[in-house]
């Protein structure tokens, strides 16, 4: 299939492509020559496609499969997609609601400060896991390839191991929708009603956008490196 009529079929794998920093201008190119061009497998790329197709069915097994690196890769362009798009997004609008006429000071005080802890949590949730468990994920995946000497990977990571990041994970997609309950219940009517109902849907969006970034995480790239560490663990006691 050409990549072109793969996403007039549904243009939410957009953001598959983005995510894979798959470059537009696909011409009548095929998927399968697309992904090769840009060093992306072919499998990965089209089992997360059929997941957008497809909600009810996620492809756990499938993507647990593959290579820890396709998932972090996309994960890591998904963080930045938050934080310089769909984040600033949300913020230039909030800052744009606060200056229309009939809002109360104090309802925009509420949600200001809602944002901005809410970005605080945000980013130090991103950093720790680009700082932190994705390095650790891809030397885990680097030492069980021997690309990574085993004596300076366990030194490195002597104190961490996949529960670690586990004890402090939190859904930041609970307080995104938490954000917009605010805006809904207990913010008066603003005279701009277009301005706040696209607010609404930005939030709404980015919600649901996390709850997908969470799955992946839980449910793929956790279980993957759970995997990972028994399978170097077995290597350790086998030498």
């Amino acid at each position: 299939m050409k990549m072109a009529d793969l996403v007039h079929l549904n243009f939410e794998v957009l953001a598959v492509i983005q995510r894979l920093q798959i470059p537009f201008g696909f011409k009548d190119k095929s998927v399968q020559t697309i992904c090769e061009d840009n060093n992306i497998h072919v499998e990965f790329f089209l089992q997360l496609v059929q997941w957008f197709n497809e909600r009810e069915n996620f492809p756990q097994e499938q993507l647990m499969q593959g290579k820890a690196e396709w998932l972090v890769n996309y994960l890591h362009h998904t963080h930045q997609c938050y934080l310089h798009y769909q984040i600033p997004r949300i913020e230039k609008e909030i800052e744009d609601l606060e200056q229309l006429p009939g809002l109360s000071d104090q309802s925009a005080h509420l949600m200001v400060n809602f944002f901005r802890e809410y970005m605080r949590e945000f980013t130090a949730h991103i950093e720790d896991e680009e700082n932190t468990t994705f390095p650790y994920i891809l030397a885990l995946s680097k030492t069980l390839s021997g690309q990574m000497d085993q004596k300076a990977f366990n030194l490195r990571y002597q104190k961490y191991s996949i529960d670690k990041y586990l004890d402090h994970h939190s859904d930041l997609e609970e307080k995104i929708f938490d954000l917009q309950s605010i805006l809904l219940k207990h913010l008066p009517p603003p005279s701009n009603n277009c301005h706040f109902t696209n607010l609404l849907l930005e939030i709404n969006r980015l919600g649901n956008d996390l709850k997908d970034h969470t799955l992946l995480e839980e449910n793929v790239l956790i279980p993957k490196a759970r995997q990972m560490e028994k399978e170097l663990k077995t290597k350790s006691f086998n030498q």
